[in-house]
């Protein structure tokens, strides 16, 4: 170990030294305390400690990147946010040093914010929530008026068929309401295995309504159901389906704003099994007919703060932020745009993906 490898590590700031060559794992002190680790881990045991995913985060971080992670994994609620960041410049079977601070409090704000944004996106969607909820409620009302009618006269035919149509309804109510409450309650944070699909069709199903107010067509590309099946990943649906509704609302705003439309406005969610950098995954892509966003600003659009919308307008969930929760789902958000067509393309690596031991 030369010098600077013996300060990073035998420093008073807690440190991870991680030797790829040798496939070990080596925790100073500091960091066994600040990890509360009783004994130090072997690698296997490590990983699955922090999971895949985020080990395979942690492993593509460059010299001075960090990435706030909630601690302790495992726990619903965590009670601590560590920010880890890299201090090597990585090359093939190098060792890679982490340094480690607690940021709880930096953590908690972002997460509070997160939260705040989920919440304003809920609220553009509620037009739709409410519309999922009025029909099927009416179509109930409609029935029972029908039965007392039935009732009052020679009595009521096939009784069982009319309560099972009622509880039809009343199952599409609570359906709704559910993903309501999954896409805005506090999920604990850490990843598990959903499918995106699920996702789309649920997004699809809050916003047609009140976007075909707006005269803006939203679909999805028909999927099989031996597709479907195939898009299965590890994170949080609920930020994926935050980050969605978000480029979803962003595409319907450039869509109104254009005033001399030659086709009908129209976003397109499609999805495709793609892999990126040799890791299979699953690709989103949100695609709107709309002006397009001009070369200069396409890569200014994903900065902190940035916004070409008035007060009014927006979900408080910036692109950078999107990007941020992308990242955070072991994920990428990348954007292609010419005039009449705006594309984002979102990609996370599918469940079943085996994790490098080094970056490659």
């Amino acid at each position: 170990m030369d010098s600077e490898e013996w300060t990073i590590y035998n420093g008073l700031l807690p440190a991870i030294k991680y030797n790829p060559a040798a496939q070990e794992m080596h925790f100073n002190a500091a960091a066994l305390e600040l990890l509360q680790l009783k004994i130090k881990l072997d690698l296997n045991p490590f990983v699955e400690l922090i999971t895949p995913s985020l080990w395979q985060q942690l492993l593509h971080l460059q010299q001075g990147q960090s990435k706030l992670i909630a601690w302790p994994i495992a726990a619903p609620q965590p009670s601590r946010w560590l920010l880890w960041t890299a201090a090597h410049t990585p090359l093939a079977k190098a060792p890679l040093f982490f340094q480690i601070t607690d940021q709880t409090s930096l953590g908690r704000a972002m997460n509070h914010w997160q939260h705040q944004a989920q919440l304003a996106t809920i609220g553009q969607a509620m037009a739709g929530i409410c519309h999922e909820v009025n029909q099927p409620l009416n179509a109930m009302r409609m029935r029972i008026y029908g039965l007392q009618a039935m009732h009052q006269g020679a009595g009521i035919d096939h009784i069982d068929e009319h309560l099972a149509a009622l509880d039809s309804q009343v199952g599409r109510c609570a359906d709704t309401l559910s993903n309501m409450r999954e896409m805005v309650g506090h999920q604990s944070l850490n990843l598990a295995r959903f499918n995106v699909a699920k996702s789309i069709e649920r997004i699809i199903q809050l916003l047609k309504h009140p976007f075909s107010l707006q005269q803006v067509k939203l679909c999805n590309t028909q999927i099989s159901a031996d597709m479907a099946a195939k898009f299965w990943v590890f994170g949080q649906a609920q930020r994926l389906e935050q980050v969605l509704i978000n480029l979803v609302n962003n595409a319907r705003d450039a869509l109104e704003d254009e005033a001399h439309r030659k086709a009908p406005a129209s976003i397109n969610l499609s999805l495709n099994i793609e892999p990126n950098e040799g890791i299979e995954g699953v690709t989103i892509k949100v695609t709107d007919n709309g002006p397009g966003i001009p070369l200069a600003l396409q890569e200014k659009v994903f900065e902190a703060y940035y916004t070409s919308k008035s007060a009014q307008q927006g979900t408080g969930l910036g692109l950078a932020l999107c990007r941020d929760l992308m990242h955070d789902l072991g994920g990428n958000l990348t954007l292609a745009s010419k005039p009449g067509k705006t594309t984002f393309s979102l990609w996370m690596p599918t469940a079943a993906i085996a994790v490098p031991a080094f970056p490659p």
